[in-house]
């Protein structure tokens, strides 16, 4: 069986080793990690996010519910464009990056449960933080990474989203009615261990 690819045909065999190859290089990439690598965590990351932001958008409750929506809307478009953005640049550079779901569950550190439609609106805001806290993670990995391979569109990808995600955390806090840094779990983390973010 051959494969057709513009004017040009593969074979099975051929897609398996490319595959194989690909394969091979991620898990080194992520042993020894790379931008391409630090990044293709970035998009699991953002792909979940997305999917969580669509289930919270459609289980609201209550008085707020619309202002909430509009505020989650809003979100999740802005998460689909950096994730459509971050695509077409490693594309572009030839850097190999999770496109099937099964990728996006692999590499993705967002935990995802059908119980957290029954969560209250404010529930699921506190979550989309903690949730760009962790996305946050690998964004502030692949900058210096990106940076050291000399990979400028990349690094800027990731000044991008940390701009998003600060204003975004800003945005969800000031509808929670609280501090910035307040109900954070990873930055409670750094204060016990005495870190600083």
């Amino acid at each position: 069986m051959s494969v057709m690819t513009g004017m040009k045909s593969i074979t099975a065999d051929q897609v398996k080793e490319q595959q194989a190859a690909a394969a091979k290089q991620a898990d080194h990439d992520h042993h020894v990690p790379t931008a391409g690598a630090m990044s293709g965590h970035v998009l699991a990351n953002l792909q979940v996010l997305i999917r969580k932001l669509t289930q919270f958008r459609v289980t609201l409750r209550g008085v707020a519910s619309e202002i909430d929506r509009q505020l989650l809307d809003q979100l999740m478009q802005q998460a689909q464009d950096h994730f459509d953005d971050l695509v077409a640049d490693l594309a572009a550079q030839g850097e190999d990056f999770p496109t099937t779901t099964a990728e996006f569950g692999e590499y993705t550190m967002l935990k995802e449960d059908p119980a957290f439609r029954f969560w209250t609106n404010d529930m699921k805001l506190d979550a989309v933080v903690n949730d760009i806290d962790t996305c946050q993670l690998f964004v502030s990995r692949a900058i210096p990474l990106a940076n050291k391979e000399n990979k400028a569109v990349l690094a800027a990808d990731m000044l991008q989203l940390q701009r998003w995600h600060e204003q975004s955390i800003l945005r969800l806090q000031t509808r929670l009615g609280r501090q910035v840094t307040a109900g954070r779990a990873l930055l409670d983390e750094e204060d016990k261990e005495g870190g600083v973010r």
